[in-house]
């Protein structure tokens, strides 16, 4: 299906949906953020970008940031009221993994080589703002940005991506959850 026929039915989906609860939110707008990334990058095996994607994915190891042990339950379990209960990949997602309560509180960590620059971008030039208004983050790998209605940081070193989402909703820049949530994209961008 062709890059624009697939936004339009994103766009779509996602004002059909209740937008006032977080996990609508956050499953539109990573929709939105995947498709977009998807449809701005050359087809595959064209262009000068193809051989550096080529080369990047060869330096990275495979695993997402748990299977790697990047990131444990222990660094998490202050983002929760209660004990971690799981530790999962995300079914059809090998880049992602979850950290789950009995009481469906969960975090998740995506970690996504050569899309960086261009979710970030997404972020801070406003595209995204119609799903998620965001605002600068400092300090946390090259640029980063803090949602504005999820406990969601995006951040980027180079090229690599880190987003993570964590229990509850959004939280100012000088909440701890906000410091936590980037102290784990730092531990990310450290590891790999």
């Amino acid at each position: 299906m062709p890059c624009a026929h697939r936004h339009l039915i994103l766009g779509e989906l996602a004002s059909e949906h209740d937008m006032a609860h977080p996990k609508t939110i956050s499953a539109a707008a990573t929709c939105v953020l995947c498709t977009v990334v998807a449809c701005s990058q050359p087809a595959s095996g064209t262009g000068a970008s193809a051989g550096k994607a080529t080369d990047q994915s060869a330096t990275v190891a495979p695993g997402n940031a748990c299977e790697r042990k990047l990131i444990s339950a222990q660094d998490v379990a202050g983002l929760f009221d209660e004990p971690i209960t799981s530790s999962k990949n995300i079914p059809g997602d090998p880049q992602s993994c979850e950290f789950s309560t009995a009481g469906f509180s969960s975090l998740t960590i995506s970690v996504r080589p050569g899309q960086g620059i261009a979710a970030v971008d997404m972020y801070t030039s406003g595209k995204m703002d119609d799903f998620e208004k965001s605002a600068p983050l400092a300090g946390v790998g090259d640029a980063a940005v803090r949602s504005m209605q999820l406990n969601r940081i995006v951040a980027r070193k180079g090229d690599l991506l880190c987003e993570v989402t964590g229990p509850g909703g959004a939280r100012g820049a000088d909440d701890p959850a906000v410091h936590t949530l980037g102290m784990l994209c730092k531990k990310i961008f450290a590891g790999y």
